[in-house]
């Protein structure tokens, strides 16, 4: 009798020698298609491999002449130095501890 715990029942004689057969089948049928090219690639993967159009050949972009560049040193003479009331950090008008005792 069968395996009964087997739902495949894969120890039946008869079901095992069907499947060997159809794992001949697909063997040969897998030989078939590999004769029709040397890696076996079927002709749709075959398709994925082709090379492409060559591109089209475009001359190379002009290159634009650039202003030179410059510096700051025109500028320094704007700057705030650390006399100027400019230099010195904003006032934050906030209640900060000392205020807060001061009241």
């Amino acid at each position: 009798m069968g395996d009964f715990g087997d739902p495949l029942n894969r120890n039946n004689p008869a079901v095992q020698a069907r499947t060997k057969a159809q794992n001949r089948a697909n063997v040969l049928q897998l030989k078939l298609i590999g004769q029709s090219h040397p890696t076996g690639l079927t002709t749709n993967l075959l398709r994925l491999f082709e090379p492409r159009a060559p591109f089209e050949y475009k001359p190379p972009v002009e290159k634009r002449k650039c202003p030179p560049y410059t510096g700051m040193a025109q500028f320094v003479s704007q700057f705030a130095e650390p006399s100027d009331p400019e230099y010195a950090p904003p006032v934050i008008k906030g209640e900060t501890p000392v205020r807060i005792f001061a009241l």
